[in-house]
């Protein structure tokens, strides 16, 4: 099995596939295989819970944001909303009923 020169890669494994064919994988392959599997698996359990800090600071600063902006930025803040209209049309239905 010699590699010429003007021969690519791809060209020499197909000339000598039977020579590749010889011998599978050995039987600790397997095992090799699911060892570096369980580390990767390992390193992605341990990002978990910087993930889930991150999740928590986001949702908190989507929170303050919201409260800041409905107290102090809301151009409408300082006129009447649409659940004290409600309170006043119902105030007022109950005051005309009840005379």
């Amino acid at each position: 099995m010699e590699i010429n020169k003007e021969d690519s890669i791809e060209v020499f494994i197909r000339n000598n596939r039977k020579e590749f064919d010889i011998q599978g994988p050995s039987g600790k392959h397997a095992e090799k295989f699911m060892e570096r599997l369980n580390r990767e698996l390992r390193h992605l359990v341990s990002i978990v819970p910087y993930l889930a800090r991150v999740a928590v600071v986001t949702f908190l600063v989507f929170i303050f944001s919201v409260i800041v902006w409905n107290n102090y930025i809301r151009k409408d803040r300082h006129e009447i909303t649409l659940k004290e209209k409600v309170i006043l049309v119902i105030h007022s239905l109950s005051r005309t009923i009840a005379k």
